[in-house]
């Protein structure tokens, strides 16, 4: 609920707001005027701090607003609560009387238009499906304060397109599990940047020869250690640089490590006090007492129990006679096994 105060206090409020720097939470040229804090939700009133806005048709600047809306985003959750961004958009007249837009919309660099939750949140949301299922992402999610069903994750992953850049001149080429086991792809990413440029289908030369036709300025690559990429760059690009990535460089260097201590050191080490010994301590048996004091605290009574007769009860829960019908039934099955063996 909104607390009633006098405009002055207000025009104080505004003020105070506008001299705190959340650059971190928001861009910089927006503030927060309010904020309503629920049980399990945070709602956070935000509004731009200039009042002009360039036509996205001709690009003049524009001090004539038109209308005001807001808009709700949900932004990523503060302390596990469902957080949303409730934003002041301001509409604007295009002051040029050539430019076939007449009213344009404010746009918002961390939300698209008519997009309901903010870029980071896309982001958070798509990192944790990467690793679960879209019904299982959705789920854990709830847990952290975002709520989105697992329809709404797969609509965010048929939306991702991958840009190609045929002016790239440094890649990195790796192939990635589709099904482990099963399918394969080839990943190829921007080495300037390191986001996925291309995702060709298959593992072998000839996907990766089509696609480097189209890309003849690339000079480094930076690959992995299978040699049908090896054999398409040379092919298609002999003057390129080809060098082996980090992940392999380091998975190489392991290995020659794990060899030269499985030649230098014996396979078992005895430590004892700080020093290395020169042959196995021997072993000694220690045997270990029950704590009796501990056993009489908990005062059990072990004693059997008796019968009305003063005699001890036995418990014995199945019933060995010969004529029941479990033993008549198994006894006759040992007959026709014997019989028909």
């Amino acid at each position: 609920m909104y607390n009633k105060v006098s405009k002055k206090g207000c025009d104080c409020e505004m003020k105070y707001h506008e001299t705190l720097d959340y650059s971190f939470l928001l861009d910089q040229n927006y503030y927060i005027y309010d904020h309503i804090e629920e049980q399990k939700t945070l709602h956070i009133y935000i509004k731009s701090k200039p009042h002009s806005c360039n036509c996205p048709k001709c690009g003049e600047e524009s001090n004539v607003r038109h209308a005001t809306y807001q808009r709700t985003i949900q932004d990523t959750p503060i302390h596990c609560q469902q957080t949303f961004l409730h934003t002041n958009v301001y509409k604007y007249d295009c002051e040029n009387p050539d430019c076939s837009c007449k009213v344009f919309m404010e746009d918002l660099p961390f939300a698209k238009a008519s997009q309901v939750r903010t870029d980071s949140l896309n982001s958070l949301i798509l990192g944790v499906s990467m690793f679960l299922s879209n019904e299982g992402a959705s789920k854990v999610l709830s847990f952290l304060g975002v709520q989105i069903s697992n329809d709404s994750i797969q609509r965010l992953y048929d939306r991702i397109k991958f840009v190609d850049d045929p002016d790239v001149d440094a890649v990195g080429i790796d192939d990635v599990a589709i099904r482990k086991g099963q399918s394969y792809a080839t990943a190829i990413y921007d080495l300037k940047d390191h986001h996925l440029i291309a995702l060709l289908n298959g593992r072998d030369a000839g996907t990766l020869k089509e696609w480097l036709k189209g890309h003849k300025k690339i000079r480094l690559v930076a690959r992995d250690r299978a040699s049908a990429y090896a054999t398409a760059i040379n092919e298609i690009l002999p003057e390129c640089i080809q060098v082996a990535d980090r992940f392999h460089l380091l998975q190489n260097l392991l290995g020659y490590l794990k060899d030269i201590f499985k030649e230098e050191m014996p396979p078992s080490v005895y430590i004892c006090d700080g020093k290395i010994l020169d042959n196995a301590p021997k072993k000694v048996l220690i045997e270990k007492k029950p704590n009796e004091e501990y056993i009489n605290s908990l005062q059990y009574d072990n004693t059997p129990p008796k019968n009305p007769d003063d005699s001890e009860r036995i418990y014995d829960n199945k019933k060995h006679l010969l004529t029941n019908k479990q033993y008549v039934a198994q006894a006759e099955s040992r007959k026709k096994t014997a019989i028909n063996p």
